[in-house]
């Protein structure tokens, strides 16, 4: 079950829709988020790829991806924590609708401010030729991102049933929360939406572990009100993880606080052998002798950690492989219980932050330390990935985290955009109605997403002789000290963006008549991956011939693929028609409009 040579889950299969399936929507949430991990979401999602596939370097299949998902995705994130793309595009931008930022409340007891944390997915697919309906639930420790850390995830697929049950309500009540962070416009108008219908239909979802492990689970998301003032709470005497002590307990957390530990340390009945923690080494030296002497401390072993930039010629770049999952096993007798998310054993996670994590119930002889460490460490000695921990008691190292803390304070200023026409580009004016007072020697610098010279943070800042596609909702926040540097992106509230701005992008992709017929043929193939592998052909036996007899992508052979999407998927020609009206202008495609308008009629679109 955790074994970390055999149970390997690639991001991106763990969503793809089932077999016959297509995406409904789907509501995600990260505490940081990658744009491009994004983008590898959007092409497993909209085109059965892989997230990595090369698929991402073709602007036909890329644009397709986005459109496809730009209406079905609704993903939530922590305010000022996206990360900069390796080389953002124009098609970045059609992400715009898929990201939303979550700005949480200050908190007096917490002295920084609570994170939006939960790492989650609640996907709706529907079978293409039937119109069943399938869910799958996803609750991980991983961020979208493409961190290499350890990670931990569990999933479970549910059917419509006709019985009421109050088991989802969590996830409904998660839900509601989520909601109140879309804005109030046109454009979230359909994923408010289909929200509101999934939280129609929760009740009546059945989610099956299909597992013989685990006999139940319960949806914990912490920190979320669950009636008029209650929350969800872990510490609450309702779960036992810290209210009762056990024969056997397990902790994986990367970010601990020694309260925390102390207070799992008092319910782990006093002996080692039976009680282990797992972190990074660095959080292990926050901890002195007393915090944890009744638990077996590990850490991953140095070679794991480094073993990219030991076996990579550019070790500059190389990614760390830490511990980052969150996991605590607990038994109790014959009951094992096993809690699995987003919670670190941490003073915010418990007090502050949101989370969301899944409590599954099992049974001592399926599910007990001993099979737990034989999953992690191994039984060889050279294949346990693990090595004791030592307490030193090192100081914090916490300038990035600082530096961090200073996107926060920015994101919970009241700021918002304008953009205006100027002659044939547009200017963007960016308002502060108030700015923080930052430390001397922090410097706070500004840009739009696809500009790269930025500009230092005043109450109004603006930026001139702007492209129409250059155009973004997405802005550059780059804050340095002495030491360190830090970029993030926030998204601003901005009024004038150009209606066209979208249409814009699509024609710049399809420019000519003959990347048109590609990517008709492509929107029009069986299979997105196979279409793309025979229009790649098509391109490779026409490498050799000029441009002048290069052949083209005839009107028969697209008629033949028309006919047959008419029959089996109509709602496909509502694609080509966005296509049309997209680059209709340019007058690359007056032959096609009256056979797509023929087909129009008959499928009655």
């Amino acid at each position: 079950m955790l074994d970390p040579k055999n149970d390997r889950i690639d991001y991106g299969d763990l969503l793809n829709c089932p077999s016959g399936c297509k995406l409904d929507f789907a509501v995600g949430t990260t505490y940081s988020l990658d744009l491009d991990a994004l983008v590898g979401i959007s092409l497993a999602l909209g085109l059965g790829a892989e997230t990595d596939s090369n698929l991402v370097h073709n602007p036909i299949c890329l644009l397709e991806a986005l459109r496809l998902t730009a209406d079905k995705i609704a993903l939530f994130c922590e305010g000022g924590q996206i990360h900069l793309p390796n080389k953002p595009s124009q098609l970045y931008i059609l992400l715009e609708q898929m990201v939303y930022q979550v700005i949480t409340e200050k908190i007096k007891e917490l002295h920084n401010y609570p994170s939006f944390h939960p790492k989650f997915w609640l996907l709706r697919y529907i079978h293409e030729l039937t119109g069943t309906i399938q869910y799958r639930v996803v609750v991980m420790s991983r961020n979208l991102t493409f961190d290499q850390s350890w990670d931990v995830t569990f999933a479970m697929d549910g059917v419509k049933t006709g019985n009421r049950s109050t088991k989802n309500s969590p996830i409904s009540n998660f839900l509601k929360y989520l909601v109140e962070y879309l804005p109030h416009n046109d454009l979230t108008a359909n994923k408010r939406n289909k929200i509101e219908d999934i939280l129609k239909e929760l009740p009546y979802i059945v989610f099956s572990l299909d597992s013989r492990e685990f006999n139940d689970f319960e949806f914990i998301p912490v920190g979320i009100k669950k009636g008029k003032s209650d929350k969800y709470d872990i510490t609450s005497s309702h779960y036992p993880l810290f209210n009762e002590t056990f024969d056997e307990l397990l902790v994986i957390t990367p970010f601990l606080s020694k309260s925390v530990i102390r207070k799992l340390n008092a319910n782990a009945k006093r002996n080692k052998e039976n009680n282990i923690l797992i972190s990074r080494s660095d959080s292990i030296s926050k901890l002195s002798e007393n915090d944890c002497n009744n638990f077996s401390l590990f850490t991953l072993k140095d070679e794991v950690i480094d073993g990219e930039s030991i076996i990579s010629d550019s070790s500059e770049n190389a990614l760390k492989h830490d511990i980052h999952a969150k996991l605590y096993m607990t038994r109790k007798g014959s009951s094992t219980e096993l809690y699995l998310g987003s919670l670190n054993a941490s003073q915010n996670a418990l007090h502050g932050n949101i989370e969301f994590i899944i409590k599954l119930s099992s049974k001592n002889r399926y599910l007990n330390l001993e099979k737990m460490k034989e999953s992690l460490f191994g039984v060889d000695t050279d294949d346990n990935p693990f090595v004791t921990a030592i307490i030193n008691e090192a100081k914090d190292d916490e300038t990035k985290s600082k530096l961090d803390e200073y996107i926060k304070i920015l994101c919970r200023y009241s700021h918002h955009a304008v953009v205006e026409r100027n002659g044939d580009k547009y200017r963007i004016s960016v308002i502060f109605e108030d700015l923080p007072v930052f430390p001397d020697g922090i410097t706070i610098e500004i840009a739009p997403l696809l500009l790269k010279k930025a500009t230092g943070i005043s109450k109004e800042i603006v930026f001139e002789d702007i492209g129409l596609t250059d155009l973004s909702v997405f802005f550059k926040i780059i804050v340095s000290d002495y030491e360190s540097t830090i970029c993030r992106i926030i998204k601003i509230h901005t009024e004038g963006i150009p209606e066209e701005r979208e249409k814009k992008i699509v024609s710049d992709v399809i420019n000519n008549k003959e990347a048109f017929y590609r990517y008709i043929a492509f929107l029009l193939g069986d299979n997105y991956i196979s279409s793309f592998i025979e229009t790649e052909e098509m391109n490779l036996d026409d490498s050799s011939k000029s441009d002048t007899i290069k052949k083209p992508i005839m009107l028969p052979s697209l008629y033949e693929k028309m006919l047959k999407t008419a029959a089996m998927y109509p709602e496909r020609l509502k694609e080509i028609g966005y296509l049309i009206e997209s680059i209709s202008e340019d007058n690359i495609i007056p032959e096609f409009e009256e056979l797509y308008n023929t087909f129009k009629k008959a499928v009655k679109l």
